[in-house]
């Protein structure tokens, strides 16, 4: 008596199903990689111009005058700054027996994305002393 052994395998249509899995699978995968490394790209650029917005804004009163106004520049290729110095007066006493004047400065460094121009607005206030009667 002789056995024949059937050999079972895998049909077409399941080789074929297998592969739909499998490209569907890789696709949402791809997907996935490729949002995650725009979305570091567009971290890393907010990250520069909140850096860039805060040297800056340091430099107000320092190295640039601290006077109302409003002042921009380009920082490099991509990015670029504006600057508005105003006065502030919200809540704070007579500027005569304090002798010190309080500015809302505010710098937003911009830049173009991907598909539009984005930016970074940072704030704050600092207080100057007044100039003495007669100048200096």
């Amino acid at each position: 008596m002789i056995r024949h052994s059937r050999q079972r395998g895998f049909s077409l249509l399941e080789v074929l199903v297998a592969f739909a899995i499998l490209s569907v699978s890789l696709g949402v995968l791809l997907q996935v990689f490729a949002t995650g490394l725009r979305n570091a790209g567009m971290a890393d650029d907010y990250t520069q111009a909140t850096l860039y917005a805060e040297s800056i804004l340091a430099a107000y009163g320092r190295e640039a005058p601290l006077s109302e106004g409003a002042r921009e520049g380009v920082i490099n290729d991509r990015f670029s700054w504006r600057g508005t110095v105003s006065a502030y007066t919200d809540g704070m006493p007579d500027t005569e027996k304090t002798r010190m004047r309080a500015y809302r400065i505010s710098v937003e460094v911009f830049w173009r994305g991907l598909a539009q121009t984005r930016s970074v607005i940072l704030e704050t206030l600092r207080l100057a002393p007044l100039e003495p009667p007669g100048g200096r």
